[in-house]
């Protein structure tokens, strides 16, 4: 795997872990016969125990892959300050045991989506999916050479694994929307290692689903303007505030009727400075209307 400089950090936690390396589970304290944090550092950079809470049961893939024919769920979810991410051993079309690397929606992207899938309403869901997937598509083939260009740097031979789109079921009590993401699967040979199971490419597509510290910010395509509209031209009711921007819809079963986004403690308030605030006379009070602020308003009529 590939090692950064050492820099500055916070504690890890469960699900989060530096963008250097795969993502891991690390408890604190570390349990007993379990690594400290520190003891995957080397002096002067980070190295990490990729997939440390499969490795730490199965040595290798094949171990899991025996263990999921005779019916274990192998399986890590976590993330690497981006992107959430699934790396699990299932069997494929054929019965064999495989290693499924998957990366899922984030950012804007993932709000926008969610929102949609509100819009949409059920009898939409056929062609929600089918434009999520179709612009997943068209995505990857815009980031893949991306993230492929700084792996050859330092490894010329390295060519990025080819992701296809998928989607599955909302999760249960979840947002009440599809899941949506890329994927790749390794073949699970006698010898194979967990890293020959990571395509670097694949991880570092996590940043920049999530616009990852600003990286990506020069990359048209990720930008939330450009997201929405190769969305919509694939028929995803994506819905943009009018004032702030952000992805909206009016059909959140807790909302009905009212424009909301997710991920805002505002709920219904829109962020966006309205108008200035004025105090009542003769200052009895300390609220006056202006103080509610404002909803949310669609850019444009709602698509239904």
């Amino acid at each position: 795997m590939p090692k950064k400089r050492k820099k500055n950090r916070k504690s890890p936690s469960q699900d989060s872990v530096r963008r250097d390396g795969p993502a891991q589970q690390v408890s604190s304290p570390p349990a007993e016969g379990e690594p400290d944090w520190e003891d995957v550092l080397e002096v002067g950079e980070e190295e990490f125990a990729p997939l440390l809470s499969l490795t730490t049961q199965y040595p290798t893939p094949g171990h899991a892959a025996k263990a999921v024919e005779a019916g274990d769920q192998v399986e890590w979810i976590g993330d690497v300050e981006g992107a959430k991410m699934r790396h699990r051993v299932v069997l494929g079309a054929h019965g064999e045991a495989v290693v499924e690397q998957a990366v899922f929606l984030d950012g804007d992207l993932e709000k926008m989506v969610l929102c949609a899938a509100h819009q949409a309403g059920e009898e939409g869901q056929a062609q929600l999916r089918a434009g999520v997937l179709s612009t997943l598509d068209a995505l990857h083939a815009v980031i893949r050479p991306l993230m492929e260009a700084p792996i050859r740097e330092v490894r010329p031979d390295y060519t990025a694994a080819v992701l296809e789109s998928f989607s599955e079921p909302p999760e249960p009590h979840g947002a009440g929307a599809p899941v949506f993401g890329w994927r790749t699967f390794h073949r699970i040979e006698p010898d194979t290692t967990w890293d020959e199971t990571i395509d670097t490419a694949t991880w570092n597509s996590s940043l920049a689903l999530s616009s990852w510290v600003g990286e990506f910010d020069d990359v048209r395509e990720l930008q939330a303007p450009e997201l929405a509209r190769a969305l919509r031209d694939r028929g995803v009711p994506v819905v943009l505030c009018a004032n702030c921007g952000m992805p909206v819809t009016n059909r959140h079963p807790w909302w009905a009727g009212v424009w909301v986004t997710p991920g805002s403690e505002s709920g219904p308030v829109c962020e966006t400075p309205g108008r200035a605030l004025r105090r009542p006379a003769p200052k009895l009070s300390l609220y006056s209307d202006t103080d509610f602020t404002d909803p949310h308003l669609p850019e444009e009529p709602p698509v239904r």
